[in-house]
C-alpha cells in the first residue's frame, strides 16, 4: 500500500558520523508498518556495497542510482518514476531523509488520514534537534539519545491535532503525485531548494484556486527530524531551482506560495519575490 523513498548519501570525510545517522534511521524504520524502501544511492559507496550493507536491516530495500550525487530533485523524482513503473498497485509514497528517526507504525495515522480526506499529501509531526515542534509552537522535553528511549519519547509527543503547514517526512497519494508529474527535472536543475514548493503548487492547481487547498501536518504521529523545516541562505546555486519554479508557475505562483505557507520566512520570501516581479509586469 505504501512505499518509502530515501536518498542515501555518505560523505567520505564524515563517514563515521554519516553511518551512525544512517544506522539509526534504518534501524528505526524496522518499526514501520510498511517496510519497502526505494533508496537512491547518492554515493560514495557503489550499489553492491550499499546493497550488502542494507541486508543487515529488516527491510525490503531496492537500490537505484549509481553512487553519484545528482541532488534531491533528480534522486527523488527517479524514486517516484521507479515506483510508477514497477509497483503500479501502490497507493501511497513517502519522502524520508537520513537524519530522521522513526517510531512504531509512524506512517499508519498518515495513511489513515489520506484515506479519509480529499488531500494529496499529509506531513508528519516532527521534533528537531533543538526540541522545536514546528506549527505547534512548543518546545519538547529533553531528547534522549538511546533509541529505545527515543521511541517512547516520540510516542508521548503525539497529540490529536492537524494544522496547516508542510514538512518532511510526508506521505503522498501516488495517483495525484503522478497526475501532476512529480518534480520537473528539466526546470528544477539545481540539486536542492524549492522542490517542495513546486509540488505544493502542483497540488494547489490540481484542486483549483477556488478550493483554496493548503497542506497540513498531522501530529497524531511524531518522528525525530534532526534538521526539519529548514530554509537556506540562498546562494546563487540554490536559486537555480527558484528560477525554474518561476519559469514553471510565473509570478502568480509566487503569490500563491505566500498564501500556502504559514511560516514567516516563506511568507515573507515569496511575497517579496512576487512584489519585485509585479513591478516589472505590463499593466493589465
Amino acid at each position: 500500500m505504501l512505499v518509502h523513498t530515501l536518498l542515501f548519501f555518505l560523505r567520505e570525510n564524515a563517514l563515521e558520523a554519516d553511518l551512525a545517522r544512517a544506522h539509526a534511521c534504518l534501524k528505526s524504520l524496522e518499526k514501520s508498518t510498511f517496510k519497502t524502501i526505494v533508496i537512491y544511492n547518492q554515493g560514495f559507496w557503489d550499489n553492491n556495497r550499499l546493497e550488502d550493507y542494507l541486508k543487515s536491516f529488516g527491510l525490503d530495500c531496492v537500490v537505484i542510482g549509481s553512487g553519484v550525487n545528482v541532488g534531491i530533485v533528480q534522486g527523488r523524482q527517479a524514486c517516484f518514476e521507479w515506483i510508477w513503473s514497477n509497483l503500479p498497485n501502490i497507493s501511497f509514497v513517502s519522502e524520508l531523509h537520513m537524519d530522521m528517526i522513526f517510531t512504531h507504525n509512524w506512517e499508519t495515522p498518515l495513511v489513515d488520514y489520506l484515506k479519509d480526506h480529499n488531500e494529496p499529501v499529509i506531513s508528519c509531526g516532527i521534533v528537531d534537534k533543538f526540541r522545536q515542534m514546528p506549527f505547534q509552537n512548543i518546545v519538547a522535553p529533553p531528547i534522549p539519545t538511546d533509541l529505545e528511549a527515543l521511541d517512547n519519547y516520540l510516542l508521548k509527543l503525539r497529540v490529536d491535532s492537524v494544522v496547516y503547514g508542510f514538512t518532511h517526512p510526508c506521505v503522498h497519494k501516488l495517483d495525484i503525485l503522478k497526475e501532476i508529474g512529480g518534480l520537473n527535472t528539466s526546470l528544477l536543475k539545481g540539486k536542492q531548494a524549492f522542490e517542495d514548493d513546486s509540488l505544493l503548487l502542483g497540488y494547489h492547481y490540481y484542486y483549483g484556486t477556488k478550493a483554496n487547498w493548503k497542506p497540513s501536518v498531522n501530529y497524531n504521529t511524531v518522528v525525530y527530524h534532526e534538521i526539519g523545516g529548514q530554509r537556506y541562505d540562498l546562494t546563487d546555486s540554490l536559486m537555480v531551482n527558484f528560477e525554474g519554479l518561476v519559469r514553471q508557475y510565473g509570478a502568480m505562483g509566487l503569490k500563491q506560495l505566500a498564501n500556502l505557507h504559514t511560516n514567516d520566512w516563506s511568507v515573507r520570501f515569496f511575497t517579496d519575490q512576487y512584489n519585485s516581479m509585479a513591478k516589472h509586469l505590463p499593466p493589465a
